[in-house]
């Protein structure tokens, strides 16, 4: 159904955040030229690289949802809600950008983009109000900021003459354990560029990224995060906007990123898939040989005079079995470290390894065989939908009684609240996490001075049979170096020597 009624359209421009301080007769010039419109849950609004559109759209009710292509997929990015626009890139004589699909009952305020052009032209006051309105869209930024970023460059360019390729890049969740080896990299990347022709500037931020630091990456090209940041639909629909080009990762996991939403953005994504897989490979035999010798709790006893053995018992690691769950570069280094203690090996991985099937002591098996023969488990698997949760409470009853399950690979391949009734019925007799299901809010962090509000974590270390660490285990002075030289090689690769998709050493598709 359309309705006309140019005193029920000036009431929906007014309720707009497009329009403010209009009086009412500026609101009927607009609403003169426009019409209110009614589309059904799943009612295509518009159609990306639709070039003969002709209006743009303000949400007036109900919600819709904007979608991009990422080959024959539509992926969803973000939710349109009253008061927010679409259709936008037709007052650039562009095609539209996405497909915006009504979500349910919807309506939406239509003007003709030649007839709004018109009224902007003949009535100033009206476009001074649509500038007032778009500085204060802070939500999604589409336009301010672009247009921010391009009277910036320009500013910089006509002061400086400046016609270098010059890449701007923001790194957030930055901490100072990174900072010294960091820092060398991106130095020493900036010296090996010929300064006649190319810039490097990088902005640090302690902040993690999210929906509300979005907007400090504006102006850069690069944005660089860690393990607890999110780039969701959400986060890079805005990055995109704000034309950030490459989401490079300080890490092997990518779980916190949106693939299919950054391929149909043109966002391209590379990681740092071995850092040093020895490091965490290392740390994972550490966690297990102290929680079967019970390091900790022996350590504290003898510190306040306490030299009884009772309660200290552990086995041979020599001739027991170990469950390895993901047989990647870090999965491997494991195996060997293991085999050096003599111990037999049943692996597990959606894509078993030609050369680990040939090792001696190694056999690929079925996940259930894994559970039931394994006294010892050891987690290296990336966080998918698939493996989300792996370790539940059915995994865990086909487990062997007194199992050792060791986590240095990503925290919600666990659920904790089924682990902690494994631990309370002995049926899992230790527990070594380096991460957490829930550790974005924690880690990395000093939260010594403020109450726990997290009770599973807080559950989790009241067992003393728990060893909890702070997603530590990738923490060494190799591994840091080489986070940072590959993240400025990903860097040089993408928008210094102009490579994309496969072309890229670590690239992420």
């Amino acid at each position: 159904m359309i309705m006309t009624n140019t005193t029920d359209v000036a009431g929906v421009l007014a309720n707009t955040h497009l329009f403010p301080g209009l009086d009412a007769v500026q609101l009927e010039a607009i609403a003169a030229e426009t019409e209110l419109v009614d589309f059904s849950a799943g009612d295509n609004i518009c159609v990306e690289g639709d070039i003969t559109a002709q209006s743009m759209y303000v949400i007036a009710s109900g919600k819709a949802n904007v979608f991009k292509k990422n080959g024959n997929e539509q992926v969803k990015l973000i939710s349109l809600n009253p008061g927010e626009y679409i259709g936008e890139s037709l007052l650039e004589n562009l095609p539209i950008n996405a497909t915006v699909v009504a979500a349910e009952q919807t309506t939406a305020l239509r003007l003709n983009t030649t007839a709004f052009k018109r009224i902007l032209i003949e009535h100033p006051a009206l476009a001074e109000s649509l500038l007032r309105g778009l500085a204060k869209e802070l939500r999604s930024f589409r336009t301010v900021l672009a247009r921010s970023v391009s009277v910036a460059r320009s500013r910089s360019a006509s002061v400086n003459n400046d016609t270098r390729n010059v890449i701007r890049m923001a790194v957030f969740d930055f901490m100072k354990h990174e900072k010294e080896s960091f820092e060398a990299s991106v130095e020493a990347f900036r010296n090996s560029l010929d300064p006649e022709r190319a810039a490097f500037e990088v902005q640090y931020y302690e902040n993690k990224l999210d929906a509300k630091t979005v907007r400090l990456a504006a102006g850069c090209q690069v944005v660089c995060i860690f393990v607890n940041d999110t780039a969701d639909a959400e986060v890079l629909t805005l990055l995109q906007a704000q034309g950030v080009q490459l989401l490079t990762l300080r890490c092997a996991g990518f779980d916190m990123v949106d693939l299919k939403a950054a391929a149909a953005l043109g966002i391209t994504v590379t990681r740092v898939p071995a850092y040093s897989p020895y490091a965490v490979a290392e740390f994972a035999v550490t966690l297990a040989l102290c929680l079967n010798r019970r390091m900790v709790a022996a350590s504290g006893r003898v510190k306040q005079g306490n030299f009884s053995l009772a309660g200290l018992v552990g086995f041979d690691f020599h001739g027991k079995i170990v469950g390895v769950i993901g047989t990647g570069k870090i999965g491997q280094c494991f195996i060997k470290i293991m085999l050096g203690f003599g111990c037999k090996i049943l692996c597990y991985d959606a894509y078993p390894s030609k050369e680990v099937a040939t090792w001696e002591n190694c056999t690929y098996v079925t996940l259930d065989e894994l559970y039931s023969q394994s006294r010892i488990i050891s987690l290296h698997a990336p966080l998918l939908p698939e493996t989300k949760y792996m370790i539940n409470k059915d995994s865990i009853a086909k487990m062997v009684p007194g199992v050792v399950l060791i986590n240095t690979s990503r925290g919600g391949l666990v659920n904790t609240q089924d682990l902690i009734q494994g631990l309370k019925s002995g049926k899992v007799s230790g527990a070594g996490l380096d991460v957490y299901e829930n550790e974005k809010s924690l880690y990395f962090e000093d939260h010594s001075l403020t109450v726990m509000e997290d009770d599973a974590y807080a559950r989790l270390t009241t067992f003393p049979n728990v060893l909890v660490t702070g997603h530590q285990a990738f923490l060494t002075e190799e591994a840091l170096e080489k986070i940072g030289a590959v993240t400025m090689e990903n860097v040089r690769e993408n928008l210094f020597e102009h490579k994309t998709g496969k072309e890229l050493t670590n690239v992420v598709m």
